[in-house]
């Protein structure tokens, strides 16, 4: 049905989300001097994932972040943005594993101190494993396809069982469902090569671990508010509570429909989830809805827990690779910054994203969250516990089975053959910290102001997958 005197309102360029990239994006956009830059936001705030929530008097982040990069320019952007308002943190994390908990990268003196039955067993092992794997890789050349044989190649099948099975069916799935590439991006040192390398000399390469980084003093809602403001100063426009209801394209034109009002623009750059954008575009082909509905994501839990302590972990987060632990990482939002929690209290947050856990209630998500932080001696007791909150994350780790890339090509490629570009973790199914949508926002803006054909932007945006997330 027609709507009578419907209001309309162009503009140059609209981005779909306000997330770390929709905000990198329209930024970059304005700084190119781009004259009308719309982002619209369902949400009732800025950053998306990277952004914090005040629960009473703690100011707490969705999940551990930091600001670190090794691409050429961002760090420099990360200072623009935050300026004096970066805290500069020395980075510590710990892998949980046998028992044991060794710092990352491995350090040597801790390697003998926690020395055990366990280890000791598993020390053994690992060489006759790895040089089996060695035969059977690089002297039968067999090949690696999938997230557990690229593992098994390089680590041996028993290190691989210790450090990396158990993880990869909490965060995504089986991993010989997986595509080898979540591997290359996810797992900061390829083989044991590089591991004793790293444990000998006590050092790794900054490609691989950041020993500091940027964050900010209050929080990451902090950082993307601060890239807002610079938006608005540059006079783009933001509108938030602003859920997008369907989007059609008449000739070059699109048009945006919300609640307010349609939006139109002849160039459109889309943050928001592939099957969002897909299942409200009015010209998707079934062929499209198909394939994207082939690409999952696993949820995230949050389960934040409050203590009467000053300090719980020495880390800023430690890693839980194996299976009988229910989360994946915990981490201490203190360690971060103090500015954002009471001086004689502390909150961690433990992730939760093991499909087999997604049943549980909020009370049940928190009572296996306290037996296994007793368990792994993260905390003695509850006793000093006061306090406890659930988030629950919708469709946010994207799931690299071996299928997922040619699903993913068929989709995009429809995508641009409409004119739509899409970037970011969701706009790409694609794993990218917040140095990466910042370089992100420079790509695709330069794209835009140098008026680059969707064939040139189907080569540029390859470059996304080169991404490594440094630890």
């Amino acid at each position: 049905m027609a709507i009578e005197n419907e209001s309309v309102e162009h503009h140059e360029v609209i981005v779909l989300g306000a997330g770390a990239t929709g905000l990198a994006v329209a930024r970059s956009l304005l700084q190119k001097k781009t004259k009308s830059v719309l982002i619209l936001e369902r949400n009732n705030y800025v950053g998306g994932l990277a952004s914090s929530f005040q629960h009473k008097d703690f100011l707490i982040d969705f999940g551990p972040h930091k600001l670190f990069s090794n691409i050429p320019g961002i760090m420099d952007e990360i200072r623009s943005i935050n300026g004096e308002d970066n805290l500069v943190v020395k980075k510590i994390n710990s892998l949980y594993f046998l028992g044991k908990k060794f710092q990352f990268p491995i350090k040597p003196l801790e390697l003998l101190q926690n020395i055990s039955p366990k280890t000791v067993s598993a020390g053994l092992q690992i060489p006759l494993s790895l040089l089996k794997s060695i035969m059977l890789y690089n002297v039968f050349g067999k090949k690696a396809k999938t997230f557990e044989e690229y593992l098994v190649k390089g680590f041996g099948k028993k290190a691989y069982k210790v450090l990396f099975e158990g993880y990869a069916n909490k965060v995504w799935d089986k991993p010989q469902n997986l595509s080898k590439d979540i591997a290359k991006i996810r797992i900061p040192v390829p083989n044991v090569g590089e591991l004793i390398k790293n444990t000998l000399t006590g050092k790794s390469e900054p490609k691989v671990a950041a020993h500091e980084f940027y964050y900010p003093r209050l929080g990451m809602r902090q950082f993307t508010r601060k890239m807002a403001t610079q938006i608005e100063e540059m006079e783009g426009t933001i509108k938030l509570n602003m859920p997008i209801t369907s989007l059609t394209k008449e000739g070059d034109l699109f048009k945006v429909m919300t609640p307010e009002k349609t939006y139109t623009t002849t160039t459109l750059i889309s943050t928001i989830p592939l099957s969002s954008l897909i299942h409200m575009y009015d010209q998707s082909t079934s062929d499209a809805k198909d394939r994207i509905d082939k690409l999952r994501y696993n949820d995230i839990h949050l389960v934040y827990l409050f203590f009467k302590k000053k300090r719980i972990l020495r880390d800023n987060w430690v890693f839980f690779p194996e299976i009988d632990i229910a989360f994946n990482r915990v981490s201490e939002q203190k360690s971060f910054s103090p500015f954002m929690v009471p001086h004689d209290k502390t909150v961690i947050c433990a992730e939760i994203t093991n499909p087999s856990l997604i049943h549980l209630t909020n009370e049940e998500l928190i009572e296996r969250s306290i037996k296994d932080l007793i368990k792994t001696n993260t905390i003695k007791n509850r006793d000093a516990l006061f306090d406890t909150h659930v988030i629950r994350l919708k469709n946010i780790y994207p799931i690299y089975d071996i299928h997922y890339k040619e699903n993913l090509q068929h989709v995009l490629d429809f995508l641009e053959k409409h004119n739509i570009l899409t970037i970011g973790r969701f706009g790409l199914f694609n794993y990218n910290n917040v140095d990466h949508c910042l370089d992100m926002g420079e790509v695709i803006s330069n794209h835009v102001v140098e008026n680059g054909d969707m064939s040139a932007w189907n080569t540029t945006r390859k470059k996304f997958d080169e991404y490594v997330i440094v630890d």
